[in-house]
């Protein structure tokens, strides 16, 4: 019996416990030793119930010889049963900082794709080698514990919006390189080496060459998988604890802000607070990565005193006796030194995300998305507003047609336009839990 005999067996359990249902899975694929193997094995799983089995090809387009490869992964992929198709990323290529962007541009191509085709889960083939190499890179960077958690098996998109609703799998974490190439040799298969694999120029490449001569002399990578595994455990709890605070001390509002209970989240620890309240600035804010720890830090300061300001993308006030975060209107409206160029233009039946916090669908023609401003140029009466702290409601997002206000998010609705807030589901994606807050949370009456 060969090494990688059992992997199967075991790859099938960890598939049938994670799928999300019926519905159709992705799998990123290269037709390198590790996705093919994970794509010979899960294609087998999927045939066996049914499952529609998506082979998702990036064709970086950085060789000359990608092409080529990328349309020899497309006819493996067919013949294993998968529906392959190939994204190209295309346009000029950044001089610096090439593996970044790529790996940005993959991730956004993989997204865009699952999205397109109702796909919520995408399969990656990271080994548990790639986990080795991914713990020792960052610490060579200086990451903190939480880096050297490494990759998670489930874990949201790192894209957003695009990203959104799309849940990264990778079930090969405990697996290794040598051993899936064991099953593919026993099973008959090829696969393509792709000579990057041994560029140096590349980071990932050279670590792993160094990992190579540290286990030479005696350091075993396992090692470093295994500290990624204890770390992750405790990650997992960690977030636990967020969801279970998050509970109790927040409500997020349809119109884009959230309500505090500061006694309630000082009863946290004192880590636990702050990814919450990180956690919540990214989801509020709309923005694309976590903001800066100074800015963070100040913001936290700002909550737990009970003071007022901006940071983090996000605005902090205290509005009838309760602490409100909502997207800083500056961000949206612009400054002095900053336009706000936050109006959209919506295509007529194409859902279209406004600000990383809405997402937007309308049969309707000349329609545009924007903030309602601070003249609240026609929006006839105000009455609708008053559960809105006063510096959260020139921001609110506004849809208009030919300059009448036709839906203002989570205050007035409009049959002909869908209006999907995207807060709380990305909240609840970061953590992975269920979000369900107390009811207790509700604004006071106005004096």
């Amino acid at each position: 019996m060969t090494a990688g005999a059992d992997i199967p067996a075991r790859l099938n359990a960890w598939l049938d416990l994670n799928h999300s249902g019926s519905g159709p899975i992705a799998l990123a694929y290269s037709g390198g030793g590790d996705s093919h193997a994970l794509l010979c094995i899960t294609a087998q799983w999927a045939r066996a119930r049914g499952i529609v089995l998506h082979a998702l090809i990036v064709d970086h387009a950085l060789r000359p010889q990608s092409g080529v490869e990328a349309r020899q992964a497309l006819e493996a992929a067919r013949r294993l049963g998968a529906q392959p198709d190939i994204l190209r990323w295309s346009g000029d290529k950044p001089t610096t900082g090439i593996q970044a962007a790529a790996r940005q541009a993959r991730h956004v191509l993989l997204a865009q794709a699952c999205r397109a085709r109702n796909i919520d889960q995408l399969l990656l083939a990271h080994t548990r080698d790639d986990q080795a190499e991914t713990v020792w890179m960052r610490l060579q960077a200086g990451a903190g514990w939480r880096g050297c958690a490494g990759m998670a098996e489930r874990v949201a998109s790192p894209v957003w919006p695009q990203g959104r609703g799309v849940e990264l799998l990778r079930p090969l974490l405990d697996t290794s390189r040598a051993d899936l190439r064991d099953y593919l040799r026993a099973a008959g298969e090829d696969w393509i080496e792709d000579p990057s694999n041994q560029d140096p120029r590349y980071t990932r490449i050279r670590i792993r060459q160094r990992l190579s001569v540290l286990e030479e002399a005696g350091l075993k990578p396992e090692r470093l998988t295994r500290l990624a595994g204890d770390l992750g455990a405790i990650e997992r709890g960690e977030r636990l604890a967020i969801a279970a605070a998050a509970r109790q001390a927040v409500r997020f509002h349809a119109w884009g802000g959230a309500q505090l209970d500061i006694e309630r989240l000082m009863l946290a620890a004192p880590v636990i607070r702050r990814r919450l309240v990180e956690t919540l600035a990214l989801s509020i804010s709309g923005n694309a990565a976590t903001a800066r720890r100074s800015g963070l830090d100040g913001l936290v300061e700002r909550l737990l005193g009970r003071s007022s300001g901006s940071a983090a993308g996000v605005q902090a006030v205290q509005w009838r006796g309760g602490s409100w975060v909502f997207r800083d209107p500056g961000a949206v409206l612009g400054r002095v030194d900053r336009p706000g160029g936050k109006a959209l233009d919506l295509l007529p039946d194409t859902a279209q995300v406004w600000d990383g916090r809405y997402e937007i669908e309308t049969s309707l023609v000349n329609i545009i998305a924007e903030p309602l401003g601070k003249a609240y140029k026609g929006i006839g009466q105000r009455g609708d507003l008053e559960t809105i702290p006063g510096p959260a409601r020139a921001g609110l997002m506004t849809l208009r047609c030919d300059g009448e206000v036709l839906a203002i998010a989570g205050v007035r609705h409009h049959a002909g336009v869908r209006i999907v807030p995207l807060m709380e589901q990305r909240f609840q994606s970061r953590l992975r839990c269920d979000f369900a807050v107390k009811p207790e949370l509700e604004p006071q009456a106005s004096a």
